[in-house]
């Protein structure tokens, strides 16, 4: 499983991407609904989510994602339309939800064609528009990117071809504003800063994912200040299957914390010794995508791999037509 985590994949550009092989996608790996984990209560969310997507509109939105894209296959639609609901479910929870994925985001390009249908799909789903809108420069942002993969691993089960189409996962290390917060435990303070409050009070089973991921946050920190080696956390051993979204989550918590300047060689060290594929130091130079803010809250930010991105806050803004180099990690 770990070379689907960290392997790099040279992205072509659109005009290149007819009559070229592709990574395998197949609709029938993915996970039943959304693939939650046990342990997030989000299943209602989940189903108003699809019913706030009429089949016609998607089967509309396929048709002309398909046709910009002639080699892309109904699997691959269905693959990289189940990551972006995914985005949108992580769009009730963040303040800032950046869009990581240069092609995921032309899927949601597509959506915004559809102005009712989108205006109305964000009315039902979120309490309001989740906005889209170009910025001419991209920025760095790869502590944003960071915890987005530290909350996507702890929310939902890992499927084939996640890595694909978010250009690979824990290439980045939590900054130390982060790391800091969470060490000192202030749940209240970590809520107001990077959750979505108002989504909170609209939703209870928000609220209670919301509570989940502070008091996972706070403890994987805690736990990783106190062990001097990762070994130390007892993680691996707790975990029926250490190689898993959450082990590797817990490892990139761990080595941002003990070790940030040597990132790469402790995330490294958790690899299979026969592993060809572990990442290096590089960082991606893509330019950004999207940002996504629900229904007048906290709205989002965007960037690539190893992480340009978009400003955020309020008035969320991303540059469009992103593309993205071989510096990205995806499988």
């Amino acid at each position: 499983m770990f070379r689907f985590l960290f392997r790099k994949s040279p992205k072509p550009s659109k005009s290149s991407r007819v009559g070229k092989s592709k990574p395998s996608f197949r609709a029938s790996d993915l996970p039943q609904g959304l693939g939650l984990l046990e342990s997030i209560p989000l299943e209602r969310i989940v189903t108003k989510l699809n019913s706030a997507l009429p089949l016609d509109y998607v089967e509309r939105l396929q048709y002309r994602v398909k046709a910009a894209n002639p080699s892309m296959s109904d699997d691959e639609f269905a693959c990289k339309w189940f990551e972006l609901k995914r985005f949108f479910l992580m769009n009730l929870i963040l303040k800032r939800t950046p869009m990581f994925s240069s092609e995921i985001d032309e899927i949601w390009h597509e959506m915004l064609m559809f102005t009712r249908e989108y205006q109305r799909f964000g009315d039902q789903f979120a309490g309001g528009v989740i906005h889209h809108s170009p910025e001419r420069e991209p920025k760095q942002m790869p502590g944003e990117r960071a915890w987005f993969d530290w909350v996507y691993a702890h929310l939902f089960e890992f499927a084939p071809t996640s890595s694909r189409c978010w250009n690979g996962f824990f290439r980045n290390p939590l900054d130390e504003q982060r790391t800091d917060l969470l060490r000192k435990g202030n749940e209240d303070e970590i809520a107001e800063q990077w959750f979505d409050m108002e989504q909170a009070k609209r939703y209870p089973e928000v609220a209670e994912t919301i509570r989940n991921l502070i008091k996972q946050a706070i403890h994987e920190a805690r736990h990783s200040a106190n062990s001097r080696r990762f070994e130390d956390t007892g993680w691996k051993d707790s975990l029926t299957n250490p190689n898993n979204m959450v082990y590797m989550a817990g490892a990139m918590m761990f080595f941002s914390i003990q070790d940030n300047n040597n990132y790469t060689g402790g995330m490294n060290s958790q690899w299979p010794v026969n592993e060809p594929n572990k990442h290096n130091d590089k960082q991606s130079n893509c330019s950004s995508s999207g940002c996504g803010g629900s229904g007048g809250s906290g709205d989002s930010s965007g960037d690539q791999g190893g992480g340009s991105s978009c400003s955020s806050g309020s008035g969320s803004s991303c540059s469009s037509g992103s593309s993205c180099g071989s510096g990205c990690g995806g499988s």
